[in-house]
């Protein structure tokens, strides 16, 4: 078992990173709650480590806190979540806010997010709010609410921000709802992971 890795970060980008240990480049799937927190490419980097194994070989899974890979770990215990899912959910919603959804049994908003059904909702809500309670994640506290759609501007990453809420599995009518709320909040030369970080607070109707 993997339980971290440590060295100067190589690649960063909003679900995966490659951290150089040692001369041996190491590539882990992150949610985008730990691409926000690693540092610029060059420095040294602390991962916490998932290692899960598939029929086409390993897949290791990085995490900046331990408090991300406990929800990790959770997530993925829950009948129909794969890694993948739980890494979209923990990337389209700030980990606080998914623990609260489901401590709160919040399934209007856990729906809401790419990938989760009614169904799916509501066993989230079932088979974790016990053990997420017990584990102290989160807070159990009201959702923030959306913002009304406001006049839409241009962003000057809108190119790059677009390619990486596809690569989170939005459509592009969704993507475009999102954009104009950011672009109401946020100055043009917005930096990309501020645009999207803002654009996932926004993936709710």
């Amino acid at each position: 078992m993997i339980d971290c890795i440590r060295g100067l970060l190589l690649e960063k980008e909003l679900q995966r990173a490659v951290v150089d240990v040692n001369g041996l480049g190491l590539e882990a799937q992150i949610p985008f709650s730990s691409f926000r927190l690693l540092g610029e490419r060059g420095s040294e980097v602390t991962l916490l480590t998932h290692l899960q194994w598939r029929e086409d070989g390993p897949q290791l899974f990085g995490f900046a806190t331990a408090a991300e890979r406990a929800l990790f770990r959770l997530l993925i215990k829950v009948d129909k979540v794969g890694p993948k899912l739980a890494l979209n959910l923990m990337s389209a919603a700030d980990p606080d806010q998914l623990v609260g959804m489901i401590l709160t049994g919040n399934v209007r908003a856990l729906t809401a997010l790419k990938g989760v059904g009614e169904k799916l909702a509501s066993r989230l809500v079932v088979e974790l709010k016990e053990p997420l309670a017990k584990a102290g994640l989160g807070a159990a506290g009201p959702q923030p609410a959306a913002a009304p759609p406001p006049e839409r501007i241009g962003l000057a990453c809108e190119r790059e921000a677009r390619e990486a809420l596809e690569t989170l599995g939005y459509s592009l009518r969704e993507i475009e709802r999102m954009l104009g709320k950011v672009a109401a909040e946020l100055p043009p030369d917005a930096e990309l992971t501020r645009v999207v970080e803002s654009a996932l607070r926004h993936g709710s109707p």
